[in-house]
């Protein structure tokens, strides 16, 4: 190990001694949900990237998200997600329902999936997870990815990027999929079949996923302006 390596170590390890003494982390504290999902680029669908959600509910209507890589200790931190419920989303000005994504297709298709502690066998799992799918899936989300890990891994380079979600069958890439499951012990497609038992249909509202019916992404573009005075 390097010097620079070792006074790395040291001052991290210093760090999080007085951190768990001195330090508050309130906010940090309130989140209380790990939810795992797949998440595509708005302007271009031919890329994945594996999302780990952990969350806070603000209100019965909005939760919020950090989303990293991984859940390891040394998971990068990649964007955010906010999260409403289908009564906020149709309050929404039609200028900005084209941010936001449903989640009827991931909860219904198993690929959003509530992650447990441990070892937990699978039927406790799925019997932990109803009561968040039955409220996730009329729900909606805005997704701000501001790591592209895809591409630059070291860094977290360019503009932010809009992300979005997947509606149905052939959209997501199978291959990430299956790596997720087999690295959780989950099975999707069991999951798939076991919540058309207890989920109840639900139609999404129809000015949802925009994208469908323009055609069209969105890509943030960084823009030089005048400051203002």
């Amino acid at each position: 190990m390097d010097s620079d390596t070792k006074q790395s170590v040291y001052h991290s390890a210093a760090f999080s001694s007085i951190g768990a003494t001195l330090v508050t982390f309130k906010p940090i504290d309130e989140v209380h949900q790990h939810l795992c999902a797949f998440h595509t680029y708005s302007q271009d669908r031919s890329r994945h990237v594996e999302a780990h959600h952990f969350c806070t509910h603000l209100s019965p209507d909005l939760h919020q998200c950090v989303i990293y890589d991984s859940d390891e200790p040394n998971a990068k931190l990649i964007g955010i997600e906010y999260i409403i419920t289908e009564k906020v989303f149709k309050t929404l000005p039609q200028e900005e329902k084209k941010y936001w994504h449903s989640h009827k297709y991931e909860v219904e298709s198993g690929l959003l999936q509530l992650q447990i502690k441990g070892a937990v066998p699978g039927l406790l799992s799925d019997e932990a997870e109803q009561p968040a799918m039955l409220e996730l899936q009329k729900t909606y989300g805005k997704t701000i990815h501001t790591w592209a890990i895809d591409q630059t891994p070291d860094l977290p380079l360019g503009p932010p990027n809009l992300m979005m979600s997947y509606t149905e069958d052939g959209q997501v890439d199978v291959g990430l999929v299956e790596t997720r499951d087999e690295r959780v012990g989950m099975s999707t497609e069991d999951k798939r079949q076991l919540r058309a038992s207890y989920l109840p249909t639900y139609e999404r509202a129809p000015d949802a996923d925009e994208w469908e019916r323009t055609g069209k992404g969105i890509q943030f573009v960084a823009q030089d302006v005048d400051l203002a005075d």
